[in-house]
């Protein structure tokens, strides 16, 4: 029995460190962040709240599959595109003037201030959890009766005035993508941004499968590396006070469809 002790002592001493090495090592990363979110109160909808936040993603593609609130009776997306890709190395929004996270029935005031609580679900990165800081009230606005994403305010080109015109050419780079804006009667004016409408001036919004990317200053752009299968890009023209123009009824914006290996 004696010489068995060593052995003992030895297997002992193995599982005491193993278990401190793995309490000490740290947790495993994870490539998506989740921040700025925020909460608006609907004015046309009572007990209705639209989430907005930013999804940075510093890994592979992902898909966000699915939201849930707790202050919430319903959580969802809105809009209809089921996709919703996260490129990889990339950030895209849930925003006002694209996708972004519908919740109805929301228990409680709605005071300013206030958080909800709010999870994500993706197909990779798992379930992520943030709040979202209640802020001033949106309303809807025109955009949604000319078949724009999200919410929010038209421009219509006036008689006279410039109106523009664009297309879409989407070249693959590798895993990338690399997305031209071809335009007419229009400027891309950075240095406007956020000042008064000058028309045929102003930029770009965006969107894969209705999931904002961002604000285009300028006629390029790269997307990064997409989860396989089809894939919608449009671009939408806005003001330099964030208006979507509109010539007629008809907005102006262009798309192209993409295929990921």
């Amino acid at each position: 029995m004696k010489a068995r002790k060593p052995l003992g002592l030895f297997l002992i001493a193995l599982c005491v460190s193993g278990a401190a090495w793995t309490l000490m090592r740290p947790e495993a990363s994870n490539d998506v962040l989740l921040t700025n979110a925020t909460a608006a109160p609907l004015v046309d909808e009572d007990k209705a709240v639209a989430v907005f936040l930013k999804i940075a993603n510093n890994g592979h593609p992902d898909r966000l599959i699915s939201v849930s609130a707790p202050d919430a009776e319903k959580a969802i997306f809105s809009g209809q595109d089921t996709r919703r890709a996260i490129p990889a190395d990339s950030a895209v929004s849930l925003a006002a003037d694209g996708m972004f996270v519908h919740l109805k029935g929301v228990s409680g005031a709605l005071n300013d201030g206030r958080t909800l609580p709010v999870s994500l679900t993706f197909e990779n990165a798992g379930t992520l959890n943030t709040r979202a800081r209640i802020v001033a009230p949106r309303t809807t606005g025109e955009a949604p009766d000319f078949g724009l994403f999200g919410i929010g305010d038209i421009c219509r080109v006036g008689e006279g005035e410039p109106a523009p015109e664009i297309a879409l050419s989407a070249t693959q780079n590798g895993e990338r993508w690399v997305v031209q804006v071809l335009s007419q009667d229009f400027e891309f004016t950075p240095h406007l941004v956020d000042g008064p409408h000058v028309p045929g001036t102003g930029h770009g919004h965006i969107y894969l499968n209705g999931m904002k990317l961002g604000r285009l200053y300028e006629p390029s752009i790269t997307i990064g590396a997409l989860p396989p299968g089809e894939h919608d890009i449009r671009v939408t023209l806005s003001t330099n006070d964030h208006r979507a123009y509109v010539v007629g009824d008809q907005p102006i914006s262009a798309a192209i469809r993409i295929l990921a290996d």
